[in-house]
């Protein structure tokens, strides 16, 4: 009786297993240039999730985002999508030295000829990761492309580039700064990878980096490149003096304003913020006064400063002030993770209407998204 049993639950167990294999949008790859044909051939984009085994985000999409209808339907419908394993599999190797990939999963949208479209990284919610899948669709639709990578996995860099990956050796500066003085063009691929992916270098470099940083963008992506403008403005934060000034940090902003866009300019000026207030002098409360007059609806900063509210050196006022600012940003729309951080704070503020809103946005949204709702539904129990 209990060999039947077991019998039963095995055979179950197979059965499930290949529904699940017959219901997933992924297929197998044979090869990358047999995947490009048949998408060009069926008019479809490729979808690549580079993930590794192991990675946390790369497990919340397959177990949260990837199986549910609405997704996996759309990307049926306009995609080819396949699973790559970047730290084992030999294509996931090469395409981890040709897209500069360094941080899991990073999701990889390419056309038919093998040009990219778009690259986005790190867990998304249902929503945001259709919204991001829709817009990849439009850029192709309106041929749209990364123009600055090659259809070619065989490109000439410099050796220290593919040893970071294939090595783990680091790229070393004066190795970057000797090979970009002797290039004849440093916005080609072979060599644009390897410096927009190098942080601050020198200001020779830097400068043109914050020069043509629109081009590089145009050519290679914001999610490539945006950290590099960054890291170099922080870099010149530092410069500032050791003790936080309200006027010299402005005057500051006045001056490198002209190098962003209007678009860009209120998420830089708050990575700026964040990087001399916050990092820098760990003037937390002046940061979070700055955010609360200068926020953008960024609430990534929310999720993540979010965890460091309970230290043994956060007092009341600090509280406040964070809350001052993640009542700007925090809507209907935010994600699940950032609308239960948001409910609990105000139920520690004593704020029952605002932790009543945010966890009834809270379980809205993760009924659509099909993700538990119990710990709203725990807010609003202790709330009424």
């Amino acid at each position: 009786m209990k060999i039947s049993k077991l019998y039963v639950l095995l055979l179950l167990m197979v059965v499930c297993l290949q529904v699940n294999a017959q219901e997933s949008q992924f297929v197998k790859v044979n090869s990358w240039k047999e995947l490009l044909a048949k998408a060009k051939k069926e008019n479809k984009l490729v979808f690549v999730d580079s993930y590794f085994v192991g990675c946390h985000p790369c497990k919340q999409m397959d177990d949260e985002v990837f199986p549910l209808p609405s997704v996996m339907t759309f990307m049926k419908e306009n995609f080819l999508n396949v699973k790559i394993d970047f730290m084992v599999e030999e294509l996931g190797k090469e395409l981890q030295v040709k897209y500069a990939v360094t941080g899991f999963p990073t999701f990889l949208i390419l056309n038919g000829e093998g040009y990219l479209i778009s690259r986005f990284s790190g867990y998304q919610e249902a929503d945001k990761f259709q919204e991001l899948l829709s817009e990849a669709v439009l850029k192709s639709n309106k041929k749209e492309l990364l123009s600055g990578f090659s259809t070619s996995m065989q490109v000439s860099y410099p050796d220290f580039y593919p040893a970071m990956f294939k090595a783990r050796h680091p790229m070393k500066t004066e190795a970057v700064v000797a090979h970009l003085d002797q290039s004849k063009d440093v916005l080609l691929e072979s060599d644009a990878i390897p410096f927009v992916i190098s942080k601050s270098i020198n200001k020779k470099w830097d400068d043109y980096f914050l020069k043509n940083y629109e081009l590089l963008e145009e050519k290679y992506g914001k999610e490539l490149i945006w950290g590099k403008r960054i890291a170099i403005m922080n870099l010149r934060l530092k410069a500032l003096g050791g003790t936080p000034d309200e006027a010299i940090f402005n005057a500051f902003l006045v001056e490198v304003k002209p190098l962003f866009s209007e678009k860009d300019w209120g998420y830089a000026r708050l990575d700026m913020a964040e990087a001399y207030y916050y990092n820098r002098h760990k003037d937390h409360k002046s940061f979070f006064r700055y955010a609360a007059q200068n926020y953008n609806d960024d609430d990534n900063k929310i999720r993540y400063l979010s965890m460091y509210l309970y230290g043994p050196n956060v007092d009341a006022e600090e509280k406040k002030l964070f809350v001052q600012w993640m009542k700007k940003v925090v809507n209907k729309d935010t994600s699940s993770s950032v609308l239960a951080t948001a409910a609990r704070l105000m139920l520690d503020q004593n704020d029952q209407q605002a932790a009543k809103k945010y966890a009834e946005w809270g379980l809205i949204k993760s009924r659509l998204l099909k993700k538990s709702t119990s710990y709203f539904e725990e807010i609003l129990a202790k709330g009424s």
